[in-house]
């Protein structure tokens, strides 16, 4: 497995992946808090195979997709929690999976976000564990555990790339119980001091492996946001800055006339 280490270290330094996977495709306005249509977009395919799309509802109940220009829409579903949007790309010798979470508002379902990670999607796979609990996100500054399991075995010791679109990036390994523990770096250029404020950025999750003949690929895509206490903090430098200038006037106007006068 380690004869993969050296093309994770390649991803870092080329623009290019070779793993498929998913990206937002960045719509000029939205509404309904959820229950707007959202558009994806699947990277990397590789022309010479064909790649099969399914979106798994909260309820486990599996829908195809077709896309167009490797954009699919996804429309409400109805249901409320997480949702799984998977594409794939096979043939005798090579499997690629890309996976990406989606929350969705709607009526309750009888399932949990932890039925649907349970769900066995074959090949190679990377598992958030857990997925933020409703109204959370992923944000910079946290830790977050994920499990990297081939045909439902987790893989030990194996290298995982993250990256940014902001353009940190790290190589990290499973445990030996094929788990992994990632810090997500505060690497936004400018945080506006306003909660949720700052537009989100992309993390990607991409690994591989070789078994049998079988060249394995995954990926996993999230959006993060800028950490609650970096947004609070240049807020509160903001508010430090403005009671300054509040204060200077104040003062300012309470001197005597004489005193507040140029020098000549």
């Amino acid at each position: 497995m380690s004869k993969y280490l050296p093309s994770l270290l390649l991803f870092v330094t080329t623009s290019s992946v070779a793993n498929i996977y998913w990206q937002p495709v960045e719509q000029t306005h939205s509404s309904g808090h959820g229950r707007q249509a959202k558009q994806f977009q699947l990277m990397g395919e590789q022309p010479e195979f064909s790649s099969v799309i399914e979106f798994i509802h909260s309820d486990l109940v599996s829908a195809p997709l077709d896309k167009k220009n490797s954009i699919v829409t996804l429309k409400p579903t109805g249901k409320d929690s997480y949702h799984a949007l998977v594409a794939r790309q096979k043939s005798d010798d090579f499997q690629s999976l890309a996976v990406r979470y989606i929350y969705n508002n709607g009526r309750p379902v009888s399932t949990s976000p932890s039925d649907l990670l349970a769900v066995e999607l074959g090949g190679l796979q990377i598992i958030p564990s857990p997925l933020p609990r409703e109204h959370w996100r992923y944000e910079s500054l946290k830790t977050y555990n994920f499990n990297v399991v081939l045909d439902g075995t987790p893989l030990a010791d194996h290298p995982l790339l993250a990256t940014t679109t902001l353009g940190s990036n790290k190589v990290v390994h499973t445990d030996d119980e094929g788990r992994v523990q990632l810090f997500i770096p505060e690497d936004f250029p400018e945080i506006v001091p306003l909660k949720r404020a700052t537009p989100a950025a992309e993390l990607q999750l991409f690994s591989a492996v070789e078994k049998d003949g079988v060249t394995y690929e995954a990926s996993l895509t999230t959006a993060y946001h800028a950490s609650e206490t970096s947004w609070k903090s240049v807020s509160l430098g903001a508010g430090v800055a403005f009671a300054g200038i509040v204060f200077g006037f104040v003062i300012n106007r309470r001197l005597p006339e004489h005193s507040r006068r140029k020098v000549k």
